[in-house]
């Protein structure tokens, strides 16, 4: 039976599942817009919108049980791979030297101007 795990305070995304979905041992985050909770505007430059959709699903993981330490995959798309180092930078903050597997996709469009929007699967 799948959960929906639903954070009231997680921002507007372009995904159904931003709020996470958790069912047979995993836990899925999807695609989340880097909007500003306050504003709701995306936030400006790529290093910073990786930290807020990091920081979306590491919400989501930890309402789920999970945490960093269980993740298996994520799932970086990005409108400019020359951005890689900010994605980078931030993955380092967050994992330290062991950051999990990362699927690093081209996107010609996100949407509504944002260059970097992360999700991942986790052991739930």
């Amino acid at each position: 039976m799948k959960e929906v795990i639903n954070d009231p305070n997680s921002p507007p995304s372009t995904s159904p599942v931003s709020q996470g979905t958790k069912g047979g041992g995993l836990v899925f985050v999807g695609g989340q817009m880097p909007r500003d909770l306050e504003t709701g505007k995306i936030v400006e430059g790529a290093e910073e919108q990786c930290r807020k959709s990091l920081e979306h699903c590491m919400s989501i993981l930890a309402e789920a049980g999970s945490g960093p330490e269980k993740v298996m995959l994520t799932m970086v798309y990005m409108t400019d791979l020359d951005q890689k180092p900010a994605v980078n930078k931030v993955f380092a903050e967050v994992f330290g030297n062991a950051p999990p597997a990362r699927n690093l996709v081209e996107v010609s469009d996100i949407g509504e101007d944002a260059i970097v929007e992360v999700g991942l699967i986790a052991l739930a």
